[in-house]
């Protein structure tokens, strides 16, 4: 059996988690919907354990490592994979209606200076 990966959520993603479930409670009223929400996304977070390099590339690089994706409930789940410390590390999670190319590509543009 594969050595598991540890996985790592950045404060860039915990971020996008946050604002999300702050805007269902503002729009919907619904804190359990919201809840749901995070336990959603952070079970397929966990997931990327195992073999994280199954998914997609975006084609888009940061500090070096290729950026993969992963679909999850209607979110776009994209993270890092550091195959020598055995980490996977999740940078941003974006609604998967969103123009996520150009939001990736601003991002990486603003976090590398």
């Amino acid at each position: 059996m594969a050595e598991k990966y540890k996985v790592l959520i950045a404060a860039s993603a915990k971020l996008d988690i946050a604002e999300k479930k702050r805007y269902i409670i503002k729009e919907f009223k619904y804190r359990e919907y919201a809840d749901n929400y995070v336990s959603k996304i952070k079970k397929a977070v966990k997931h990327l354990d195992v073999f994280p390099k199954g998914y997609d590339s975006t084609g888009f690089w940061y500090r070096g490592y290729k950026i993969y994706f992963k679909p999850a409930y209607s979110h776009i789940i994209f993270f890092i994979v550091d195959d020598t410390k055995r980490t996977v590390t999740v940078l941003r999670v974006l609604q998967d209606g969103m123009d996520w190319e150009y939001i990736l590509h601003r991002w990486i543009r603003e976090s590398q200076g």
